[in-house]
């Protein structure tokens, strides 16, 4: 989120703009951050209250690793507290329309996720300077908060931060520009301390302002990007689509995930690739949530059509895979909406596992039939069957999806 044009007499800030879209760029990047448009919000120039309200609703989406940046001119209150100045921001009432830090204190620390980052690119300039003074260490504090990593450039005027008809702000230019080039020396995934350390020294050799940091020893160790400098490494390939039996593919790629953070880049992409079979994707989802990756997680099940709460869904998928990883799964409640009976065939204990982990993922019935009908098209037809029983085997199961299910089963 940034501020460019202000409407009560604070000067603009043309490059923030900029800023916002390049850095959402490096995130979205599949071989940088590999983020989705529905993991990666962006705003420019709003007003204060849209801009909380969005910021409160964004915070609360992510269970795995929040970042929150913001870009802009900082004012002090009378009583020290930073603002960030925002589109309809009047200078002589800065306290009454201007974004206080505490509100966005408040909206990080109510997230869920479990790693937090903060990132600030604030000039302050006039009075806000004369009521700094030296208080810096104060003003670090306000933007301290816990489990969160905070880095933030505070250039006392605006010749310090940005030169005119640049894209970019002088430090998140600097920013940008080291996500992208990435850091020789550094590990293949690049953390929020590596790349602090490396703008301190790229900043401080320059004679500008240095940034400052306050963090948790959790937070900084947070991987945000890909390494393009990481020596002996290849680009993060886009997404290449199924080869070969697409189930044994997406196999390999899981195991690989597991193994190799760059692996794990990789199945980012595949994951939000259709080209892949649904059953495969959901696959693919399930393993993210299990290596914390659970924002792609919650984007891949959505263009897969879960209905509901997503975040259940994968709560729901993750119990499944501890039961069948503990060899727990017949003994739990989870199948006493089941039909299990005294079968003992191995296909039809399978076709009604994978009926279970579809009903599960919080597919609706039609789409959990048409992820099944993929399994024809690639060989398996007896699969499909079992799956297609398995599904049969719910108790209380509507006559609307018992109609579907039955149907399907017709026409294999």
């Amino acid at each position: 989120m940034g501020t460019a044009k202000y409407r009560f007499g604070l000067p603009d800030i043309p490059p923030v703009a900029g800023n916002v879209d390049g850095l959402a760029r490096v995130f979205r990047d599949p071989g940088l951050g590999g983020l989705g448009g529905d993991t990666c919000h962006t705003l420019v120039d709003p007003a204060k209250d849209l801009a909380i309200r969005q910021i409160a609703v964004w915070c609360r989406e992510p269970e795995d690793v929040l970042v929150v940046y913001f870009s802009g001119h900082g004012l002090i209150g009378e009583d020290g507290e930073l603002l960030l100045a925002c589109a309809d921001t009047d200078p002589d009432m800065a306290e009454y329309t201007a974004l206080p830090i505490s509100l966005l204190r408040k909206a990080i620390q109510a997230s869920p996720a479990r790693i937090r980052v903060l990132i600030l690119d604030c000039c302050y300039s006039g009075r806000a300077i004369r009521a700094l003074g030296n208080a810096e260490a104060d003003l670090l504090g306000q933007v301290e908060l816990s489990g969160t990593y905070t880095l933030a450039s505070a250039p006392g005027d605006l010749q310090a931060l940005f030169d005119e008809g640049e894209r970019y702000t002088v430090f998140t230019g600097k920013l940008i520009d080291t996500l992208r080039k990435g850091i020789t020396g550094e590990a293949s995934l690049l953390s929020v301390d590596a790349v602090y350390r490396h703008l301190r020294r790229e900043l401080r050799g320059s004679n500008l302002p240095e940034p400052k940091q306050v963090h948790s020893d959790t937070a900084s160790d947070l991987a945000l990007v890909h390494n393009a400098a990481y020596v002996g490494a290849t680009p993060v390939s886009r997404s290449t689509g199924p080869q070969g039996n697409p189930f044994r593919h997406v196999d390999l790629l899981v195991r690989r995930a597991g193994e190799d953070a760059r692996d794990r880049l990789v199945l980012r992409n595949e994951a939000r690739d259709g080209a892949w079979p649904a059953l495969a994707r959901l696959r693919m989802a399930a393993e993210l949530d299990r290596l914390g990756e659970t924002s792609t997680a919650v984007e891949t099940l959505r263009t897969l059509g879960v209905d509901g709460d997503v975040h259940q869904a994968l709560r729901e998928m993750r119990a499944f895979g501890s039961l069948v990883e503990g060899d727990r799964l017949w003994e739990a409640e989870l199948v006493d909406s089941w039909e299990v009976g005294t079968a003992d065939d191995p296909d039809v204990l399978w076709g009604l596992m994978m009926a279970i982990w579809l009903s599960a993922s919080g597919l609706p019935v039609h789409k959990q039939t048409a992820a099944v009908g993929e399994l024809v098209r690639h060989g398996h037809d007896d699969q499909a069957r079992s799956v297609l029983n398995g599904m049969l085997r719910k108790r209380g199961l509507p006559r609307t999806d018992r109609k579907v299910i039955q149907s399907a089963l017709k026409e294999l």
